[in-house]
């Protein structure tokens, strides 16, 4: 049944796509993004570099989660009409048009993905894992087909993170996420960190934890009684504990003494002084904004039977990874921290362009991708 359902949704999708190939294709580049409702920090720089060029390129940014399948009908729809009409589609997750259109789309498709680093198993290196897809779902609806290029933060891991695609090697190229070079800019740093504390002014006057656990699609049993524990090891005379939950998590923390600060308008990272994380690649984030890391691996013995990992968590990244909370604190109180260490584990991890921005390197791959406007093979 499940198979007549994609062969007829197929059928259809191509069917409008057929169609809005008729119209006039313009110099522009889609952006489509499951990530979030809102635009995607990398693809609203990537529409800033591309549309103040010259020449410049219009950017459409389409961002929608999946949350109601009939809305997403709608949006999906619209995903078409704009893959047919631009010059080149960039994704930064799985995008169900792109995957069951693979071999018709006429445009260069790239990939850019939204983490940096390597850390987890995802896509076709997940299977059979409690966090990942099912292997026959993901092969019918076929998951990660039709890439031309896919960005990765480091060759170093690039037959991994090949792996995870299902695709060549030779497809991959070397390009941060553009958000990396806001990371980089002291003076956006400066300017985030005074915005957050203007309006959340409690924060002034002590040195800030920043609380960012991945998501899990399974949460832990034990995870509230984690999160408490740890928020009652703070000293909070000496320190702010901010929360920074995950997009796409409903985990909350309802406790009167931290301070929540969601994705969106402000990002949490710019105000810590310290991170506070566990298997999240926000720990790659903290290294290029030289903040100290302590790893929370409260739930550590089911969640690596859950999760596929590529990397030892224990041993390969050089900061403190316990379960124990009042050790944590003690550790940030101490400033036990090897910076050096982990500034070597940051560079194989995320290698930055010489000669330009990670913007500019990542829309020039793409402009390059789509100058001139070349049917696939």
């Amino acid at each position: 049944m499940r198979k007549i359902v994609i062969g007829i949704a197929t059928f259809l999708l191509a069917a409008l796509y057929a169609l809005c190939s008729l119209l006039p294709q313009r110099q522009c580049i889609v952006c489509i993004s499951r990530q979030s409702d809102s635009a995607p920090i990398d693809f609203r720089l990537i529409k800033d570099y591309c549309e103040r060029r010259d020449p410049a390129w219009e950017v459409i940014i389409l961002p929608k989660q999946l949350r109601n399948p009939t809305t997403y009908l709608l949006e999906m729809i619209r995903q078409v009409y704009y893959i047919a009409t631009s010059r080149a589609v960039v994704l930064d997750s799985y995008c169900i048009v792109v995957s069951l259109l693979h071999d018709r789309i006429r445009v260069p498709v790239i990939q850019i993905w939204h983490s940096l680093g390597n850390m987890k198993r995802f896509g076709y290196t997940a299977f059979g894992t409690d966090e990942g897809h099912s292997e026959a779902t993901a092969r019918l609806m076929h998951m990660h087909e039709g890439y031309d290029a896919i960005a990765t933060s480091s060759l170093s891991f690039a037959d991994e993170f090949a792996a995870a695609f299902n695709a060549e090697p030779a497809k991959l190229f070397e390009a941060p996420l553009p958000r990396v070079d806001l990371l980089l800019d002291e003076q956006h740093r400066a300017r985030q960190r005074e915005a957050i504390l203007a309006a959340y002014p409690q924060l002034r006057g002590r040195d800030t934890i920043v609380y960012c656990p991945t998501f899990r699609k399974q949460p832990a049993a034990n995870e509230a009684e984690a999160a408490g524990a740890l928020v009652d090891a703070v000293d909070f005379d000496r320190f702010n504990f901010v929360y920074k939950p995950h997009p796409v998590s409903k985990q909350v923390i309802d406790d009167p003494r931290i301070v929540t600060i969601p994705g969106g308008q402000f990002d949490a990272l710019f105000v810590a002084d310290v991170i506070i994380s566990d298997y999240s690649t926000v720990i790659y984030e903290a290294g290029l904004l030289d903040i100290p890391v302590y790893l929370y691996a409260y739930d550590w013995a089911t969640y690596r039977e859950k999760r596929g990992l590529t990397i030892d968590f224990e041993n390969d990244v050089p900061a403190l990874f316990t379960d124990d909370p009042d050790a944590i604190i003690k550790a940030i109180e101490d400033k036990e921290f090897d910076a050096e260490a982990y500034r070597v584990f940051e560079n194989a991890n995320v290698t930055l362009p010489e000669n330009a921005s990670c913007t500019e390197t990542i829309c020039e791959v793409i402009i390059r991708a789509a100058t001139p406007c070349k049917k696939k093979s």
